[in-house]
């Protein structure tokens, strides 16, 4: 059941981390999952929408944006489909500015957490921590204080239909370093899905369900305590009174 989850690991490591080593694991990671580094293919070039194109369509982002940005929390369950079509699932908290935690349910051991300046990626099965600058993730984006599709991102897709807005997303700089799509319901308007597809074109899906808006998280969740550094001072202090 493990071994079915690492494919989206290699996803979501890719997506966030560069050129760290490869970790049998799964995730984000998320999604959003979301981490970058990406293989770049010559003949594979993303393109931007113009400003003619998004100006047609300007109103409904401009509601997506204000969407995204009115919430300051959000606790979530998340269902990930990886591209091999295995199932994990977890809870996902969001706090603005800069702050997330992906918990994954066992058998996934895998913890993900931004603190506000670095993603922290902790494998318990490796006892591997890895930590990324947030600001060199695509998915940081999510938890920005202001939701902007003009900065540092850019639009790289958009349909609106039969009350489903998708919005296609890259990074400017990397343009070619992974996609996020997210996806939301309409009338109301709520974020629904969040698909991450790497430069090898495999998708990995994370679905949100029960997701609750503005509802107070401790300080703690967004915390990384490395558990590690705790058994070491345990395995000196043996060693120091034997």
């Amino acid at each position: 059941m493990w071994a079915n989850g690492k494919f989206w690991c290699v996803t979501m490591r890719r997506l966030f981390i560069t050129r760290q080593p490869l970790v049998a694991s799964i995730l984000m990671a998320m999604i959003w999952l979301i981490f970058s580094g990406l293989p770049v293919r010559a003949d594979d070039k993303t393109l931007f929408l113009s400003d003619q194109d998004i100006s047609k369509n300007q109103t409904t982002i401009n509601r997506l944006a204000n969407y995204m940005g009115g919430f300051t929390t959000i606790v979530s369950d998340f269902t990930q489909v990886a591209p091999d079509g295995s199932l994990t699932s977890g809870k996902f908290y969001l706090k603005r500015p800069g702050k997330m935690r992906w918990q994954y349910n066992p058998p996934t051991p895998v913890l993900m957490i931004a603190n506000g300046r670095e993603f922290v990626y902790y494998d318990y099965e490796l006892e591997q921590v890895t930590y990324v600058p947030l600001d060199s993730a695509l998915v940081g984006f999510l938890a920005q204080d202001k939701i902007s599709f003009d900065g540092k991102v850019g639009i790289t897709s958009f349909e609106e239909k039969e009350s489903v807005i998708r919005i296609g997303l890259a990074q400017h700089d990397k343009p070619d370093e992974g996609a996020l799509m997210i996806e939301f319901s309409d009338r109301p308007l709520l974020i629904r899905n969040m698909i991450v597809t790497d430069s090898n074109k495999q998708i990995t899906t994370v679905s949100l369900s029960n997701a609750q808006f503005g509802v107070k998280l401790d300080k703690k969740l967004f915390v990384f305590i490395d558990p590690r550094k705790g058994r070491r001072r345990a395995l000196n202090n043996t060693v120091v009174n034997q």
